[in-house]
């Protein structure tokens, strides 16, 4: 659940931030949004996630970047602090060792995910996108419709909440900046 939780918020927060950043023309709102898929074309950057059960902010201190096209979006996210090995370190090890050393670019010794990609089309209703993964890492969330809901869009900032599909009485709203 824990997996399929970041997978979720990572991809709230990706998507939602390419949303509100590329329309540099509407001005705040907290009312139900008309978007068109050419105002997401872009890339986001997550900047932090609130637990709206808590109220409790963390910046984030990874990297998550959400890309729109006309059609389709992706999300690439990357915890801090991930271990490098060298190629020619790598190339030292044993079989085995190189598959630990593999499963370890995404999973960390508590088995949580510190790297995940994912992808799919999107619809827009209104103030809802509409995001189910076609490909992902983690993948419990293929063909998930996942909806986010923009609750606040300007030139600079995203911001969007989203329900966990698991578990309906968590959310998380998410704050993005368009990066490009």
């Amino acid at each position: 659940m824990k997996n399929s939780r970041l997978s979720a918020a990572v991809s709230a927060l990706a998507v939602a931030s390419l949303i509100g950043l590329t329309v540099a023309t509407q001005r705040p709102t907290a009312a139900q949004v008309s978007l068109k898929g050419d105002d997401l074309v872009g890339t986001w950057e997550l900047v932090s996630t609130q637990d709206m059960k808590t109220g409790v902010v963390t910046k984030t201190t990874g990297t998550a970047w959400l890309q729109f096209t006309r059609s389709h979006w992706t999300i690439v996210d990357m915890g801090a602090g991930r271990t490098v090995t060298a190629t020619a370190e790598f190339d030292k090890l044993s079989r085995d060792a190189q598959v630990k050393t593999n499963y370890a670019r995404i999973w960390n010794d508590k088995n949580e995910q510190i790297f995940a990609a994912r992808g799919g089309t999107y619809t827009l209703v209104g103030d809802k996108l509409h995001h189910p993964a076609t490909l992902a890492i983690y993948t419990n969330i293929i063909g998930i419709d996942r909806v986010l809901k923009i609750t606040r869009l300007d030139k600079s900032t995203l911001i969007a909440q989203t329900e966990y599909p698991d578990d309906p009485t968590e959310s998380s709203e998410v704050t993005y900046r368009r990066i490009d």
